[in-house]
């Protein structure tokens, strides 16, 4: 009788062990078997390191990573670099990388605070492959860097809803006629050596966010031409970037609020103060 025990409880501890590799076995078929685009999803919401090293999971997740639509370059993961790869190869491995990728790139975001061996050069390369790939939102926020001259590949990134530049020479080509799809645009240009942002920013009809800062206080945008993107509703503005000619009076900011109807918040940012108006929706 002890003998038949010990035999039954080994065999229901195989049945159970069998039942839960089955289970996880099930488990990695579900995970593999997803639609390529659920894959993605899940890659894009991982920081990049963590989404590449995916690639050690199961032979079935080797290479998933190269289907990351959504790319964000940020001191984290240069820090990572720095720490696995050492300090000098950071752009060989950013542009082996995007050699790697397969299908549309709609996101790129590469953010520096602190100061790395970038040049034009390098990032002009990958706006270039970028307008190849379907790019929607692109961000450079390069702040520990002299300004960068963006290079005229920008402005065939048609597809563009959300750009967001800082620190840059901005100077469209005359035949550029705008972004047809920008929602949102966030610029902070070097004033002295940029064209008119405010003529670059009316050709895109469709904004319904737009702020606007200048590094140097040598740039002028004219109220006149803000208050024809008739779809704003989120407007920032340094004051001191204005027009002088057009700030004669607090009811000239009340003649931009009449004729932009969409506009939900304004924030105004003076040299010395900062004002914020909310308006009801």
């Amino acid at each position: 009788m002890f003998t038949i025990n010990i035999c039954l409880h080994v065999r229901i501890m195989e049945l159970n062990q069998g039942a839960h590799k089955a289970s996880r076995l099930a488990l990695q078929d579900v995970i593999s078997s997803m639609p390529d685009k659920v894959i993605t999803n899940i890659l894009d919401r991982l920081p990049l390191q963590d989404a590449v090293r995916t690639d050690v999971l199961s032979k079935n997740w080797r290479f998933k990573w190269t289907m990351l639509s959504q790319l964000v370059f940020d001191d984290n993961f240069f820090e990572y670099l720095s720490k696995t790869q050492g300090k000098d190869n950071h752009l060989r491995i950013i542009s082996r990388f995007l050699l790697h990728l397969k299908g549309a790139i709609t996101k790129f975001v590469l953010y520096i605070e602190k100061m790395r061996k970038f040049d034009d050069d390098d990032i002009n390369h990958w706006i270039l492959f970028l307008s190849k790939n379907g790019i929607e939102d692109l961000t450079f926020k390069l702040l520990d860097k002299t300004p960068f001259k963006l290079s005229t590949h920008l402005f065939s990134c048609l597809q563009l809803k959300h750009l967001k530049i800082y620190n840059c020479i901005f100077n469209p080509p005359p035949s550029f006629h705008g972004f047809p799809n920008l929602l949102s645009l966030e610029l902070y240009p070097n004033a002295e050596k940029s064209s008119d942002v405010g003529e670059f920013a009316i050709k895109c009809h469709l904004l319904e966010i737009l702020k606007l800062r200048y590094i140097l206080k040598a740039g002028r945008v004219k109220l006149v031409e803000i208050a024809k993107l008739k779809n704003l509703k989120i407007l920032a503005l340094s004051l001191y970037d204005l027009d002088n000619k057009m700030i004669t009076s607090s009811d000239t900011i009340f003649e931009l609020l009449d004729s932009l109807p969409k506009l939900q918040e304004l924030y105004l940012n003076f040299q010395v103060c900062k004002v914020r108006l909310k308006m009801r929706c």
